[in-house]
């Protein structure tokens, strides 16, 4: 009994349903514990981005373009871009700063001052003097008048020389004081990846600005595309460096402030420490310290002579900066730094006055995934266009200060103006997008977009994620393991291709983010391990059976039993014998020679034989001109004494037929016997040598009711036990009743004459 079980187990279409379970743990774990699927995932989320721009560029008619892409790009962005023509009437880049001064005033002065943008990025830097003081003024006074532009600053991971960090934090903490920096955090703050440098402006523009954001756009360090973007960095500095031996399990820093404790190795990577501190915590960080980390020589007696060396460890202090898009969003909602709350790896709360509360979804390091609404859009009046672009030489213009002059309006009320390089020949702007190379401005206008549109991309919860995955991977499993390669096959890459669109179409219409990177994975896996498990086990079993059954069977039963294997064992079923013999086989021998009577024999069994398999029967064996063979195994039939008798009659028909066409000396009479009842059949033999057949005594029985014809001069005779079951269904005669050699108990024989 457990042989037999285990034998169900492996069977393919058990045990393909176990291997599924094993690739949905294993390939549940790799994607979603792990993060081995990364770029997988992310190759993914391109594509869902292409798919989405299918119906993107259209050109309705010349220089007029459709775009029907998202929908929901909002109508308050606008981009002014430092194009061809900008270039062409200013000369070389970068411009005077007078220049930028005059672009600010032709939006600033305007007599409807209720018709003012909302907001204006200036995507340059004014980080040193420009040499010209009356423009470095002009630029000046026109951001103070405005009173609506956003600068920028930019972090770096490693600092430079420690004056200019000094520098430059004096600098930004002009703005730090003036709007705040993001301070309410829920979580774990210490793993959002550090910036130890920072350039921004001069302290004269950032006293001017109305706000500011950190322009930095990250890339995808595996291939360098911009599918994210952080919404709040860390820009971390050393406050002051402390020797290693300083370190007792009484210090702290001040958490509260965001200060911690690290060390850098010798190729300047950071080492968080973490808190509090431990006797054996601080004794196992000696040892790596020591090993890891650039010597420091330390005057212990501080006689002004280093008398031994040590490790630096480092308090950090860690200020948490807006993103340049996050900021210019704040702006918008009519929010500020201090009505944001962070939670890593989860989401940003914004409090605002319009929209109550804002939840962004964001990763482990704070950044969230741009909702690109499309293609980069071009320049040119008659290019495509996503996001609406005007030439910053459109709007510039040198603006009077008399008020009497002023235009009513610029058209851009409560617009966010983006303004930035826009052609190929200025500065490295651009960046690789899903969606091809873009400039820098634009893709803050995606993410802005994202942001003020609400169209975040959302990942469901890793909880259904392993659901989804589970169930996509056990339904290929089902049809790998159950049906035959050529069903299962296409079903499977029907699977793989409905799991692909559905997640397309749930990205496109909700903006919902499904990892289907692990579940096509999983199912291809899945499939594959099934169809080689199959090849090494099944495929060999089903070779045996067609070298074991291929002359007794026909193909079709064949392929049955490949499907359903037969106990190959000695099992004992009911079954329907039949044997035929030729009548006068000896007198017709004599009368040819060896050769005609080989041929002759050949033809007449092989008429005979396709009879037995076409109509299900399984040939046992010739024996001289006799033959055996049997209905109800190796597969089982209801019906095997119906068949047995259509065949009797068949091949009753076929020999009239065949008697025709041979001469008079070489036409044939067989006898016919059919028995069916309770018989042994299996494989039976030696080690070496094997034959499927049957044994017992209702086997004997067929035998003799074939010889039997010759005493009543008939063709076929068939046993009680057969008529019992098929008498309805044909015509038959009463002959006798007769004892059969190893009988005890009369049997009563008939004649099968028709079928009914």
């Amino acid at each position: 009994m457990g042989s037999r079980q285990n034998k169900r187990i492996f069977k393919t279409r058990n045990f393909g349903l176990l291997i599924g379970l094993a690739v949905s743990v294993i390939v549940c774990l790799a994607g979603f514990s792990w993060g081995l699927f990364g770029d997988l995932e992310s190759k993914t989320l391109d594509s869902y981005f292409y798919l989405k721009s299918l119906s993107t560029k259209q050109a309705i008619q010349k220089g007029v373009w459709k775009s029907d892409a998202d929908g929901k790009v909002s109508p308050d962005i606008l981009i002014v871009g430092v194009d061809i023509k900008a270039l062409q009437k200013f000369g070389l880049w970068p411009f005077p700063r007078n220049v930028h001064a005059d672009l600010v005033d032709s939006f600033t002065r305007i007599k409807n001052q209720d018709e003012r943008e909302k907001s204006m990025l200036l995507d340059f830097f004014f980080v040193d003097d420009s040499g010209d003081p009356e423009a470095d003024s002009a630029l000046e006074r026109s951001m103070a008048d405005s009173g609506r532009i956003i600068l920028e600053s930019i972090l770096d991971k490693n600092g430079t020389s420690e004056s200019i960090e000094e520098e430059m934090t004096a600098r930004q903490q002009v703005l730090n004081e003036r709007f705040g920096s993001i301070t309410a955090f829920e979580g774990d703050w210490k793993s959002i990846p550090p910036y130890m440098g920072i350039q921004t402006n001069q302290t004269r523009f950032n006293a001017a600005a109305a706000g500011y954001g950190v322009a930095n756009i990250e890339a995808d360090p595996r291939d360098s595309i911009v599918r994210r973007q952080p919404l709040v960095m860390k820009h971390s500095r050393i406050a002051y460096e402390v020797p290693f031996e300083a370190l007792t399990p009484e210090a702290s820093t001040d958490e509260a402030s965001f200060e911690r404790l690290a060390w850098f190795d010798s190729k300047g990577f950071e080492h968080q420490i973490d808190q509090p501190l431990t006797e054996s915590g601080i004794e196992a960080l000696k040892k790596k310290i020591y090993r890891m980390a650039p010597p420091l020589e330390w005057d212990s007696d501080e006689d002004g002579v280093p008398d031994s060396e040590t490790r630096a460890v480092s308090v950090i202090q860690d200020v948490f900066l807006p993103s340049t898009t996050f900021a210019l969003a704040l702006d918008y909602w009519g929010a500020a730094a201090k009505d944001c709350t962070v939670v890593p790896g989860r989401e940003i709360r914004v409090n605002t006055p319009s929209q109550g509360v804002v939840r962004i979804p964001v990763d482990q390091n704070c950044a969230m995934i741009i909702n690109y609404a499309g293609y980069p859009s071009s320049a040119a009046a008659d290019g495509y266009r996503t996001f609406p672009v005007r030439s910053y030489a459109g709007y510039w213009r040198q603006t009077p200060e008399d008020p009497e002059t002023w235009p009513d309006t610029r058209a851009v009320k409560g617009k966010i103006i983006l303004v930035g390089a826009f052609d190929k020949g200025m500065a490295d702007d651009q960046k690789q997008t899903p969606f091809g190379m873009m400039f820098g401005i634009e893709i803050h206008a995606n993410s802005l977009n994202t942001l003020i549109s609400g169209n975040y991309i959302r990942k469901i919860p890793v909880a259904m994620d392993v659901l989804f995955a589970f169930l996509a991977i056990m339904i290929v499993s089902f049809f790998a393991s159950r049906l035959k390669n050529q069903w299962s096959l296409p079903l499977a890459l029907v699977s793989l291709a409905l799991v692909y669109i559905g997640s397309s179409l749930l990205f496109d219409s909700y903006s919902v983010l499904v990892n289907s990177s692990v579940y096509l994975t999983g199912m291809a896996l899945a499939y594959i391990s099934i169809l080689l498990y199959r090849s090494s086990t099944e495929e060999r079993e089903k070779r045996k059976i067609r070298a074991m059954f291929g002359k007794y069977v026909s193909p079709e039963v064949v392929a049955q039993m490949e499907d359903n294997p037969p106990e190959l064992g000695g099992v004992d079923r009911e079954l329907t014998v039949f044997f035929s013999d030729i009548r006068g086989f000896t007198s017709l021998s004599e009368t040819l020679t060896p050769q005609e009577l080989v041929k002759h024999l050949n033809e007449y069994l092989s008429a005979m034989t396709d009879i037995i398999l076409e109509t299900g029967g399984t040939l046992d064996k010739y024996v001289g001109d006799e033959v055996m063979c049997f209905w109800g195994a190796p597969i089982e039939v209801p019906d095997h004494a119906y068949r047995a008798c259509k065949c009797a009659l068949l091949q009753k028909a076929e020999l009239e037929r065949l008697n025709q066409t041979w001469p008079p000396e070489k036409r044939l009479a067989i006898g016919i016997g059919i028995n069916t009842g309770i018989m042994t059949v299996g494989n039976m033999g030696s080690q070496g040598r094997m034959n499927y057949t049957l044994m017992g005594d209702n086997v004997n029985l067929g035998a003799r009711l074939e010889g039997t014809n010759k005493v009543y001069g008939t063709m076929i005779i068939v046993s009680e036990y057969t008529y019992a079951l098929v008498s309805d269904r044909f015509i038959f005669r009463e002959l006798d009743t007769i004892r059969v050699k190893g009988k005890n108990r009369p049997v009563v024989i008939y004649e099968l004459l028709d079928e009914a």
